[in-house]
């Protein structure tokens, strides 16, 4: 890897971002939108509006890129900047590949068991989005409805759905209700705003609603273009990350006319598509690499950048599974991706979640963050003496001090086997098993987090307003 030529290529793709937006621009499928570049300026000719390379360079000048996101409990806080990396679930499957392979639909208690899940692994401090789509819940209210089940199920920050104009404004109406009114909901970052635009270079009502939305509560919003290069976007990875960008800083640039520094992050996610079929493929090198190329645009821009996490076209908890998820996330701790989403559990390119998975796919995040920690080096890790003990008395350093006091900081898998196997078990079967044990002691040790009677009586009844069945709010 040349990093002079590297940053040479990211230069490069930042200009022909700029042209695009100058000579092609984007094309926003709301009224109100194009009334809001009209009055401040913005060549807008057929539908579609232009952007000056000052009028970007201004916004990215004026939004808040670096800021701390609290959890309704505040001991979940993340720190929003170019470095530290954070996990959020898995996100939009609809369907749930079983133990044995088989595969159906993600129901509502799915949903819950993902929320309580997420809570417990100590490795995010970020709950929420579609962790899976439930195919019983009304579709009118299974975005709102999600929000809702998140905040009563966990405690940690939230992770937003994009829905059309009715959907964001009972979520944020939830979001009242759970911080104390919309002044107090303003006062802190609560809710990453999730906006797609839609390629290629438009963004439709419903991305401009939900961005809108997180705009009046001053909430951050993460600006997600993500393209399929040969389908929704130039097949070269190039030609692909330009175009992504473009949509994005066209995005911030709403931001800031809407609401002048409202934070924003950058959520870039270009993924490969199988020429043979016509659908995504998210396991292969291309997409780690344009995500090479996303990271190291946003840290030009001094932008917190999103980057995918435990990505997967296996059918199952395969070898292909291990090797696509551990590349994945290995790119995105190396990166420094300060967003890792679908970081955990996604099988067969998006199209389903699976339990065991999940836990697997907790492991490797739990074995990057002891690969990418600094060790320690002192006269007590370098162990001189020790050496010097055992070399003089040709001995072993299993039965020394210093290994007895030492041994237990070693790493030790929660799911991975290293023990030996009776003689024809099967390992994959062991496996399977470690994985359910990890799962089961984990929902075992779930305690569901405190909130305010009050509040949550008016979460119900709000709820109850919009159509949800009270079946379903005796679950939560």
């Amino acid at each position: 890897m040349n990093r002079e030529k590297e940053l040479k290529a990211v230069e490069e793709i930042h200009q022909a971002s700029l042209k695009i937006l100058n000579e092609l621009g984007i094309k926003f499928g709301l009224d109100e939108v194009n009334e809001i570049f009209k009055k401040n300026g913005f060549r807008q000719e057929d539908g579609r509006t232009f952007f000056t390379e000052e009028q970007v360079m201004h916004a990215l000048d004026i939004a808040t890129k670096e800021f701390t996101m609290y959890g309704r409990d505040e001991q979940y806080s993340i720190n929003v900047n170019t470095t530290d990396v954070n996990y959020t679930p898995g996100y939009g499957s609809p369907m749930i590949t079983n133990r044995d392979g088989s595969v159906r639909n993600a129901t509502f208690d799915d949903f819950l068991t993902m929320a309580n899940l997420f809570h417990m692994e100590k490795s995010y401090d970020i709950n929420g989005g579609i962790l899976v789509q439930p195919y019983d819940i009304e579709a009118e209210i299974s975005i709102p409805a999600m929000v809702y089940a998140t905040i009563k199920r966990s405690s940690k920050v939230l992770f937003g759905i994009q829905g059309d104009e009715k959907d964001q404004e009972n979520i944020f109406k939830i979001l009242e209700i759970a911080f104390g009114g919309k002044e107090k909901l303003k006062e802190k970052y609560r809710y990453i705003v999730l906006s797609t635009p839609t390629s290629p270079l438009k963004m439709d009502r419903n991305a401009l609603y939900t961005l809108m939305k997180g705009c009046e509560y001053n909430q951050p919003i993460a600006v997600c273009s993500a393209c399929m290069p040969g389908s929704t976007a130039p097949v070269t990875i190039a030609g692909a990350v330009a175009m992504c960008n473009a949509e994005m800083l066209a995005g911030i640039v709403l931001t800031q006319l809407i609401n002048p520094g409202n934070p924003v992050m950058y959520l870039f996610a270009s993924y490969g598509s199988n020429v043979q079929s016509g659908n995504a493929s998210i396991g292969t090198p291309e997409l780690i690499k344009a995500g090479r190329y996303g990271s190291l645009l946003a840290k030009k821009y001094g932008l917190a950048c999103r980057s995918g996490g435990g990505l997967s076209d296996a059918k199952g908890v395969t070898a292909q599974a291990g090797i696509e998820t551990a590349m994945c996330l290995m790119h995105s701790n190396f990166y420094k991706a300060n967003i890792v989403m679908h970081s955990a559990g996604i099988l067969d390119s998006f199209a389903t979640m699976s339990y065991e998975k999940l836990m697997l796919d907790f492991e490797v995040i739990d074995r990057l963050a002891n690969y990418m920690e600094d060790i320690e080096v002192s006269d007590k890790t370098l162990a001189i003496d020790t050496l010097k003990k055992v070399v003089e008395t040709e001995g072993i350093f299993l039965n020394q001090k210093h290994t007895v006091k030492n041994c237990r900081k070693a790493y030790i898998p929660q799911v991975s086997l290293r023990t030996n196997l009776p003689e024809g078990m099967d390992p994959n079967e062991q496996l399977y098993d470690s994985m359910q044990a990890r799962m089961d002691k984990q929902l075992a040790a779930y305690v569901k987090p405190k909130l305010d009677p009050e509040i949550e009586k008016q979460l119900d009844d709000f709820m109850l307003s919009i159509g949800m069945k009270q079946e379903d709010i005796d679950k939560i």
